[in-house]
C-alpha cells in the first residue's frame, strides 16, 4: 500500500476502507470550517458511501495512475487529507488540494507534508509543474503556496461557488527547475 513517511510522527496513506468511519468522524468534528471552502463538506457522506464508493474511487485513481488521495498521518491518528486531484501526463502537470484538522492548523504540518508531496511530484513522478488553488480570502490555505516559493499566476474571478456564493480564486503554480525544498 502507498505509504510516504515525511518524519518520524509523519506521514500520508492511502485510505482503504477500513478508515471510512475515522475519516467521517473526522469530517463531522470539522465540517464547519471546511464547508466555509470546500463545496464537498456541505453535506459529509455516510461511513457507507466511503467504504462502498468514494475510497474504492480514489483507489481506483490511484491504479490508473490519475493522482490520488491519501490521509495525513500524525502519530498514527488521521488528522487531515491531502492529494493530487489529476496527474496530466501529455503536460507533466498536477494540482495539489488539502485540508487540515482545526487542532493541528498553525503548526507547520501541511507546510512539510505538501513541500514533500511537491519534491515526489518532480522526483518520483518526474512531472514538470504543479498547481495549488484557494480562494482569495482563505489566507491559510493560500499561505502554504506562498511559503514554499510557489508563483502566484493570478485570480480565476467568481471560480467557485459555495452555498450561491461566487469566490474568486488564487492560482499558484511551481515548476521542477524553479523548486527549491526548504530542508
Amino acid at each position: 500500500m502507498f505509504k510516504i513517511q515525511i518524519d518520524a510522527n509523519l506521514s500520508i496513506n492511502l485510505l482503504t476502507p477500513k478508515y471510512a468511519e475515522t475519516l467521517v468522524e473526522s469530517l463531522i468534528k470539522n465540517q464547519t470550517a471546511l464547508k466555509e471552502w470546500l463545496i464537498w463538506a456541505e453535506t459529509i457522506p455516510s461511513i457507507e458511501e466511503y467504504q462502498k464508493t468514494i475510497i474504492p474511487m480514489w483507489l481506483q485513481k490511484f491504479a490508473d495512475n490519475n493522482g490520488f488521495e491519501t490521509g495525513i498521518f500524525y502519530q498514527n491518528e488521521l488528522i487531515g487529507m491531502v492529494g493530487l486531484h489529476y496527474i496530466d501526463q501529455t503536460n507533466k502537470a498536477t494540482e495539489i488540494g488539502y485540508w487540515l484538522s482545526n487542532t493541528m492548523q498553525g503548526k507547520g504540518i501541511m507546510t512539510r507534508v505538501v513541500e514533500y508531496l511537491v519534491s515526489y511530484c518532480f522526483d518520483e513522478l518526474n512531472l514538470n509543474r504543479v498547481v495549488i488553488r484557494a480562494a482569495v480570502e482563505n489566507q491559510k490555505s493560500r499561505a502554504i503556496p506562498q511559503r514554499l516559493g510557489f508563483k502566484e499566476e493570478g485570480i480565476l474571478r467568481e471560480a467557485q461557488q459555495i452555498r450561491g456564493s461566487s469566490y474568486d480564486l488564487a492560482i499558484y503554480s511551481m515548476l521542477k527547475d524553479e523548486w527549491k525544498p526548504n530542508k
